[in-house]
């Protein structure tokens, strides 16, 4: 009798995995362990009993402390396989097969980004709730080889960050990077950042509540993006004839103005949730954004905000005087204000000039930056799903790096 309760015992465990020869056998296989922020993850679980379902669980913590967690359960093929790239989940943080799905579905209890310059993720593998197996992955903004150079109003004439490859004996396209209505330098210096880990100089600046600058988005001068865009030009590995500004949101306004007043300078823009008319000073409203040699640039009032067409023609941004390509990118969901409307007018005033065009279902006003693999907590007020933004840079990054490489026309 003893010994019978002690097989149907051993029986019970095996049943629910523990002790359980298979679950003993389960891995997790990392491709790339370490690797730059938008090389593929290439996780794979091998071992596991064909059938039951496994949980797969990511984990990092940022810069401030704070842990990002997501998760996502499958069940494996009959050789107890699963590939994430392949296979969809059968519940979890994220829907459909995607290679990094993990990664750009963590999340935060509050509202932000996971950025820090290392990103370290810790992967479990559970069967019946309870850990099989164990991996870490590092995914970092820029090799060691990218030197950063900070700028200052006081002495270069704009505030920022050139973030430089090691490499500078070709001379290749650079980028100025900067962001829109958030101010400071954050998403200017995310971008530039990204753009030296693939071999380009990029310098990220703010032009507002930054040192030596407005605290709100006021009277702008264009005359500051272009000092910081003829700074550019001299730098060593840069091309001067090839000169490209991305602006985020409010700052593609800033973009694509730049283009056009200061043709000889810029040679193509980006424009990242971009608007097609200049708007009014923000928060406030009352005030001009910009100005160009000390006048204002005519703009509109906040009742025609989402209005590719205003009354007053001279606040929409004559884009068919660019001479370069423009890259368009906006989310269909975007909730601040009306970008791929904004997109398609620009796209009807640049029929002669080349430019690419993409308009990202499902994804919201952050679609705009354009970088693989970042992270961000969903925010409502912006638009768009954390899968569907994530999922639009994830198409748009590579399509970027093809725009700024080639000087053909994009296909449409």
């Amino acid at each position: 009798m003893r010994r019978w309760l002690a097989v149907a015992a051993a029986g019970l465990l095996i049943a629910s995995g523990c002790g359980s020869p298979a679950a003993d056998h389960v891995k997790i296989t990392v491709a790339a362990p370490d690797a730059l922020f938008d090389a593929p993850l290439g996780i794979t679980v091998t071992g596991a009993p064909p059938g039951r379902l496994i949980t797969l669980t990511a984990s990092a913590t940022d810069s401030h402390g704070g842990l990002w967690r997501s998760s996502a359960t499958f069940r494996p093929d009959s050789s107890g396989r699963i590939d994430p790239a392949r296979t969809a989940p059968v519940t979890g943080d994220y829907t459909g097969a995607h290679d990094a799905g993990l990664l750009w579905s963590m999340t935060d209890p509050g509202v932000g980004n996971l950025v820090a310059p290392v990103i370290t993720v810790h992967l479990t593998a559970a069967l019946d709730g309870r850990s099989v197996a164990t991996a870490s992955l590092t995914r970092e903004w820029a090799p060691a080889s990218v030197t950063e150079r900070e700028t200052s109003v006081a002495r270069e004439g704009f505030a920022g960050t050139l973030f430089s490859p090691h490499d500078t004996t070709v001379r290749r396209p650079a980028v100025l990077a900067f962001g829109g209505s958030e101010g400071g330098t954050a998403n200017g210096a995310l971008v530039a950042r990204a753009l030296a880990a693939k071999g380009y100089q990029a310098l990220g600046i703010g032009y507002f509540h930054v040192p030596g600058q407005p605290e709100a988005l006021e009277n702008i001068p264009l005359e500051y993006f272009a000092t910081a865009a003829r700074w550019l030009a001299r730098q060593p590995g840069v091309d001067p004839h090839r000169i490209e500004v991305y602006g985020f949101s409010r700052g593609t306004e800033a973009a694509l103005l730049l283009a056009v007043d200061f043709p000889d300078l810029v040679d193509g823009v980006i424009a990242g949730s971009p608007s097609s008319v200049v708007h009014a000073s923000f928060p406030d409203g009352s005030k001009p954004a910009w100005t160009l040699h000390g006048r204002p640039v005519p703009y509109v009032d906040r009742p025609e905000d989402n209005n590719p067409r205003p009354a007053d023609d001279r606040a929409r941004i004559p884009v068919e005087r660019i001479r370069g390509p423009v890259f368009l990118l906006c989310g269909q969901d975007d909730a601040v204000w009306a970008s791929c409307p904004f997109t398609q007018a620009i796209a009807e005033r640049l029929r002669t000039r080349p430019y690419a065009d993409l308009q990202e279902q499902d994804a919201g006003h952050n679609a705009g930056i354009p970088v693989a693999g970042g992270v961000n907590t969903p925010d409502g007020d912006l638009g768009g799903t954390q899968q569907a933004d994530a999922l639009a840079r994830l198409n748009a990054w590579p399509k970027l790096l093809a725009f700024l490489t080639a000087r053909t026309e994009p296909a449409r």
